[in-house]
């Protein structure tokens, strides 16, 4: 799970990644009194969370917000539950997704953040990827700019370990305007955990995704080391597959709020 905070209108851009917690934290947090109520709209708060198709596990998700100050604005989901080609509703939010019977992602996004900019999901033609264009006539979230796109992805292995479900091209798209893509990318790589021996296998596979960020240039928003997947039985190693990347008209502008910077992705990187 990761949570992020752009500040809007005249503030500097500002993206930290606050926090990152295990795939099945199952136990939701108390309210505190009169807490929790609608987003900070001075802020763009994110957050990206794996169901792995649990129900417990997204109402678990949304239980836990009512312990912070304000909801998130936007909860993207990969692996949501779904239940004869309907995912669950909260109270406040309303939810995307592709127009498929079993999608892999979806992105649930606050009535008041709706009330005040224009969102409209985009879908690229897989039901494993959902962009959301948020729109307004006054510059969003710090930057010079009226549209900011956010990009949810859920991409899997295939047979060719070098190729994965959602190309490279789609996470990556260059754009003119400021694009944040988040989601369960299911790639290792130095960049992301500095201090992990990898594979030739595990480099080979993670080069596509990373080049092409490099040569669109993408920052890579994740601290180094953090683990964004544990395992829930046995003992494998956590991982760090859950990437958030930052496009140029964004990331100029990004400061990390207690962890390091967000670090350009080398175009010499191989």
């Amino acid at each position: 799970m990761v949570l992020s905070h752009l500040r809007s209108q005249a503030l500097p851009l500002h993206l930290a990644i606050v926090g990152l917690v295990p795939v099945m934290n199952n136990r939701p947090i108390p309210p505190p009194p009169g807490q929790g109520l609608a987003p900070a709209l001075a802020f763009l708060s994110i957050i990206q969370h794996n169901c792995l198709g649990s129900w417990k596990v997204f109402l678990s998700l949304f239980e836990s917000f009512k312990g912070a100050t304000t909801y998130p604005s936007i909860v993207l989901l990969q692996e949501p539950p779904v239940n004869k080609a309907h995912l669950p509703s909260f109270n406040g939010f309303k939810f995307f997704f592709p127009p498929v019977r079993k999608p892999r992602v979806a992105a649930h996004v606050h009535m008041l953040f709706l009330s005040t900019y224009t969102v409209l999901p985009r879908f690229k033609g897989v039901d494993k990827v959902l962009a959301l264009d948020i729109s307004s006539n006054k510059p969003l979230f710090g930057t010079a700019f009226h549209s900011f796109r956010v990009i949810n992805a859920y991409s899997t292995n295939t047979a060719d370990h070098r190729v994965h479900s959602v190309s490279p091209e789609v996470l990556f798209p260059d754009l003119g305007f400021p694009l944040l893509v988040l989601g369960d990318l299911n790639i290792q790589n130095p960049l992301s955990d500095p201090l992990r021996h990898f594979l030739h296998r595990e480099i080979s596979s993670s080069t596509p995704c990373f080049g092409k960020a490099a040569v669109s240039g993408f920052a890579l928003l994740n601290p180094p080391g953090e683990y964004t997947r544990f395992p829930l039985v046995g003992n494998a190693r956590p991982l760090v597959i859950d990437l958030a990347f930052a496009n140029p008209p964004s990331s100029p502008r990004l400061r990390a709020g207690g962890p390091p910077s967000p670090r350009r992705v080398p175009t010499t990187y191989q």
